[in-house]
């Protein structure tokens, strides 16, 4: 069994590497409202491979203005053609510095509010935006269940997320031997609240920083973690399964991609 919370298999394609281990468990996610249909069409049949639907901050690109009513309206139709298992990834980015800080704020809510008016999970990207994603989540609009995919940060900010409910999923940038942050949060996340992810294609974990990622690759970073945390692999990667499950609010995998979600 394979797991990995966090994957792109367009991004993968794109790169020439778009196969997955047949043991795999994991969610597909979405960059771009309206890429639903080409993602479905690269993914195998399975009970255990989940998918998003989102928009994230990138198509803010070069300031120019994106209606969150109209992406709104793009995420509905994907989701009522092919149904959906979470929303996003979305949220911050300040370090390419998409769009303004509002236009970020307003795409990002929209998007929490949508997964809340679904019970959808939210995934969460935020990169050098500590501050923007503390408003977000301490603001009373914020109430669906969630992760943190590719924790970049703090305990401080892990504290914040996991009062909130969410999941922590760590990438394979926590085993870059600089990132004492990030290790330190994935030493101390609770049990019950921990993922781990590849990011594919991107955040190769070592041995093959650099080079394009794996949903294989997540091994090496239970491997890392683990010993970080002083854990039996396998128990921690059982506790992860749960974990992911829990995040899907399914006790089973009891589902197969469909068009019908």
């Amino acid at each position: 069994m394979i797991l990995d919370s966090h994957f792109h298999i367009l991004s993968m394609a794109r790169r020439g590497a778009a196969t997955l281990p047949e043991d795999l468990v994991g969610i597909d996610v979405a960059t771009d409202a309206g890429d639903t249909e080409e993602r479905l069409s690269l993914l195998p049949l399975s009970q255990t491979i989940f998918f998003s639907v989102g928009s994230g901050p990138w198509v803010l690109n070069n300031n120019e203005y994106i209606s969150p009513e109209n992406e709104r309206e793009k995420l509905l139709k994907d989701i009522s053609l092919f149904g959906c298992d979470a929303i996003g990834e979305c949220g911050f980015d300040n370090h390419w510095g998409y769009g303004t800080k509002d236009m970020q704020r307003e795409l990002f809510m929209m998007q929490v509010e949508l997964a809340s008016d679904l019970d959808r999970p939210i995934i969460i990207h935020t990169r050098d935006a500590d501050r923007e994603i503390s408003e977000a989540m301490m603001s009373s609009s914020f109430r669906c269940s969630g992760v943190m995919h590719c924790f970049s940060s703090d305990i401080t900010l892990m504290k914040k997320a996991l009062d909130k409910g969410l999941f922590i999923s760590f990438a394979g940038n926590v085993t870059y031997k600089a990132n004492t942050s990030i290790q330190e949060a994935a030493r101390t996340v609770p049990q019950d609240r921990i993922l781990y992810e590849t990011d594919a294609p991107y955040l190769a974990p070592v041995p093959f920083r650099g080079k394009p990622s794996d949903p294989l690759h997540t091994e090496y970073t239970l491997d890392f973690i683990a010993a970080l945390r002083n854990e039996d692999r396998e128990m921690l990667k059982e506790k992860v399964k749960e974990n992911l499950f829990s995040l899907l609010h399914r006790d089973k995998t009891v589902r197969k991609l469909s068009p019908s979600g």
